[in-house]
């Protein structure tokens, strides 16, 4: 999906809002997004694509491991102002707890 948004519209940038659901990052063209005091940028995602957090999410983010999927958006999703809409498509963090993870590879191992 990031190859092809980056086809489509030039680099992009993933980023989690201060008014967002804390699940569901907006993806913008790297142009269009400006940094807001306390944004941090929290990774680094397949094709070069930075992923930022505002201020209110970052809080104890070292605890955690974050991924991002990609899934279907429902129809009335599909007006977003977030690029991959027009695609039928929404990003969606996965976030569990990195001792939660340890405590899984410890068990198997």
């Amino acid at each position: 999906m990031l190859q092809l948004l980056t086809a489509m519209h030039g680099p992009v940038v993933l980023y989690l809002p201060p008014d967002s659901d804390g699940h569901t990052p907006i993806c913008v063209r790297r142009t269009d997004f400006h940094a807001g005091d306390g944004d941090v940028l929290a990774g680094q995602t397949a094709w070069h694509t930075e992923f930022w957090l505002a201020e209110r999410f970052h809080v104890g983010l070292e605890d955690l491991d974050v991924g991002i999927d990609v899934r279907s958006a429902p129809a009335a999703d599909r007006r977003s102002a977030s690029l991959e809409s027009s695609c039928g498509f929404r990003f969606t963090l996965r976030i569990e707890s990195a001792q939660a993870t340890t405590d899984l590879v410890e068990e198997a191992s």
